[in-house]
């Protein structure tokens, strides 16, 4: 079916209507037709020659609401509704084809008008001052053009006599303009009349009021200056007026449509002489009022509404808003501030009010607003005189607003410590890194040189048997290689303690005397330090208490900071080349410092300094402190350093817990 009809659109057949469509159709078209006739033949007073040049024409109201709400499609039915009514009611003596012309002249004017409001007239033409006003213009043209053409086919038929023509068509002219500014607004918002009639239910005793003061105004005005005098029924704009402001145009257009036919209908039973034109511009003047006053009243109070929503939401807003936001006059008074405003800067609630609250610029001091928007950042004060950082964005108030300021403040407190936080973060994580690259170099070498240092053992051995015969006579061969062969055998050691440490080995605490272990690490180093021209001056009691440690690991790290202290007088003049050893014991932690006499460290070098691959030598690695102080951190120890006392150069002071072995961290 679906497929049918899409073949039928393309085809530019147009789908038959349901039968539910038709039915409905047919029923407008005759609740029209006989409005129509029934409304003419009431509104059907004093006619000029029994046309339809009456005071009023309600059925052009009718005619063109039908149009706008269904359409010029409708035309055809206003056409026959407009005949028939020449027929059947005002029994028009004019020929067939004048009164054909005549009907579709109108129709098709009326047509053109509805496609214009259908284009451009708008939504709602009770609640929107420009939809009433482009009404009210179109109506009056097209009324116009309808009018002339209306009272020129009668005087071309000669069924109007010429002098009458000028008459004729501006009583019909504004007798059509009156029937349409009267019912079709009315009429169009007719689906919708719940909707309007609801609000009347609240003011019902003023309501009533209205009712009475509408239902009276014309017998009233009517009975003391008579109907006949026109210029005596203009307090009757009173209650029309008095209605607009109160429930706009739908109100005032009903209260019209009220008085109005009360005026009908005194008319007729008035046997005075009334002139009918001046009769007709009251209308139309009550009727243009009642329509633009009433919809710019329904206009107003929906701005007002919109704007009291917008106030509304935008209180709620500031009052959830987690920032800051105050306005202030040129002079920096406060004129507003939100709670969350009041609770950032410690103000009383009443502190705007009575006028004690403090300027904009005593909140922020050293503000200056650059332009006539910006954002800075300055140290908010608070009243108790405390500070913060605040991110500040700004804005000069400019008309309908008072001049002034607007700021928005952020406390900017929690993000900086985030900040700080994530910076601490990203240096841990690039450090530990660091770390388990060097731990996996060191790893690695210890693996790779374990095997080169375990086959120069072996050959050391060897040389040391070969050498045997030779080595009676000459006996520092054989002390050398000795010597050699125990560096080795510690080398080979040390490489396997690095290799188990960072592989997560527990290493082997046993009882360690520092002075022993020192004296060894010296002997080994003895030969370095003479050919550097080191002086060395040792202050290590015999009495300091054993500790429970891993003697190689704590060779490695004596021997590092030795090295490094040698190393580092290698631009110091050999006679002020300077280290001292000493060793003490408070509250159970064993302190052991290497001091020199070299140009220390650095302070740019500090933040850095027990970085792995981060070094001052040009052909270093940048591990010998990392790794130092990784092993005595493992052995519950630390590793610091300080600007020497006592020769003016660098200080590492390496500690260790004195009692049972730490467990070694993995």
């Amino acid at each position: 079916m679906k497929d049918r009809l899409r073949s039928d659109k393309a085809a530019g057949l147009q789908p038959m209507p349901s039968h539910h469509s038709l039915t409905a159709d047919g029923a407008l078209a005759l609740a029209y037709l006989l409005g129509y006739l029934l409304i003419e033949a009431i509104s059907f007073a004093q006619p000029i020659v029994k046309f339809g040049v009456t005071p009023l024409n309600p059925q052009t109201g009718l005619t063109l609401a039908l149009l706008v709400a269904r359409g010029p499609r409708w035309m055809p039915l206003s056409v026959l509704a407009a005949f028939a009514s020449e027929v059947l009611v005002r029994q028009t003596p004019a020929p067939l084809v004048e009164l054909v012309a005549s009907a579709v002249w109108i129709s098709v004017c009326y047509a053109c008008l509805a496609a214009f409001l259908r284009t451009y007239g708008g939504d709602d033409y009770l609640t929107s001052l420009r939809s009433s006003i482009r009404l009210a213009v179109g109506v009056i043209l097209t009324g116009l053009v309808a009018a002339l053409g209306y009272a020129g086919f009668l005087v071309l038929g000669d069924s109007l006599p010429v002098e009458s023509f000028w008459a004729s068509a501006e009583r019909y002219w504004v007798g059509d303009i009156n029937g349409m500014l009267l019912l079709t607004p009315l009429l169009l918002a007719a689906p919708r009349w719940r909707t309007l009639v609801a609000p009347l239910r609240e003011r019902r005793w003023e309501v009533l009021a209205q009712l009475a003061a509408v239902s009276l105004s014309v017998p009233l005005v009517g009975g003391i200056a008579g109907i006949e005098q026109v210029r005596f029924l203009y307090p009757l704009f009173v209650p029309i007026i008095w209605i607009a402001v109160r429930w706009g145009a739908t109100g005032a257009m009903l209260a019209l449509l009220a008085i109005q036919i009360g005026l009908i209908a005194q008319v007729q039973q008035s046997q005075l002489p009334v002139r009918f034109i001046d009769l007709q511009f009251l209308m139309l003047t009550m009727n243009l009022t009642g329509l633009l006053l009433g919809a710019a009243v329904t206009e107003r109070a929906k701005a007002l509404s919109e704007l009291a929503t917008r106030a509304s939401e935008l209180r709620a807003l500031l009052a959830v808003a987690p920032d800051a936001v105050l306005t202030a006059d040129t002079a920096g008074r406060l004129r507003s501030a939100n709670d969350f405003a009041r609770a950032l800067f410690g103000m009383p609630v009443a502190a705007i009010n009575n006028g004690t609250a403090p300027t904009l610029h005593a909140l922020l001091p050293g503000m200056e607003l650059l332009g006539s928007e910006g954002r800075a950042t300055f140290a908010g004060r608070r009243s108790d005189g405390s500070s913060f950082p605040a991110e500040v964005a700004w804005v000069q108030l400019v008309a309908p607003s008072p001049a002034g300021t607007l700021a928005i403040v952020r406390d900017a407190t929690t993000r900086r410590l985030a900040e700080t936080q994530a910076r601490e973060r990203e240096t841990l994580v690039a450090r530990t890194m660091r770390f388990a690259v060097a731990g996996e170099l060191a790893s690695s070498l210890a693996h790779e040189l374990n095997q080169p240092i375990t086959a120069l053992v072996s050959y050391l051995r060897a040389s040391q048997i070969l050498a045997a015969p030779v080595a009676a006579g000459e006996p520092r061969l054989g002390e050398t290689l000795g010597k050699a062969a125990r560096e080795a055998n510690r080398a080979a050691d040390m490489l396997i303690r690095l290799r188990d440490f960072y592989q997560g080995g527990g290493g082997t605490p046993s009882e360690v005397s520092i002075a022993t272990l020192l004296r060894g690490v010296m002997e080994s180093l003895g030969d370095r330090l003479r050919a550097s021209q080191v002086k060395v001056t040792e202050s290590v009691p015999e009495e300091l208490p054993m500790i429970q440690t891993d003697p190689t690991r704590l060779e490695i790290v004596l021997y590092n900071l030795l090295s490094n202290a040698t190393d580092a007088l290698s631009d110091t003049p050999p006679g002020g080349r300077h280290i001292a050893l000493s060793a003490t014991c408070n509250d159970g932690i064993l302190s052991l410092a290497v001091d020199d006499s070299g140009p220390g460290v650095p302070p740019e070098g500090l933040p850095l300094l027990f970085e792995p691959f981060n070094t001052s030598k040009p052909d270093g690695m940048g591990l010998g402190l990392a790794i130092s102080r990784s092993l005595l951190k493992a052995q519950g120890g630390d590793l610091s350093y300080r600007r020497s006392v006592r020769l003016g150069g660098a200080s590492f002071v390496a500690t260790l817990p004195v009692g049972p072995a730490h467990s070694p961290s993995t």
